[in-house]
């Protein structure tokens, strides 16, 4: 048998490894920590808002126009 070598198992491990490589700016965790930008929260709300609004109103055009050509066929 040929000896084992071991390899870096957290994330601690695996950056002291890539520090010891000399590659510390490839070194990525992966599970980095969550940062909340509260103003890009509000503006994606305020963006999704806006679309579910505008799909609402087109629906209800297309179901009055719907009516309307039903209306028409009589």
């Amino acid at each position: 048998m040929g000896s084992r070598a071991t390899r870096p198992n957290n994330a601690d491990e695996k950056m002291i490894a890539a520090i010891e490589r000399g590659d510390q700016g490839m070194f990525k965790d992966r599970k980095p920590p969550k940062g909340t930008d509260k103003k890009l929260i509000k503006e994606k709300e305020a963006r999704s808002q806006k679309a579910r609004n505008k799909v609402e109103r087109l629906k209800a055009l297309r179901l009055a126009a719907e009516k309307e050509g039903k209306k028409k066929k009589k």
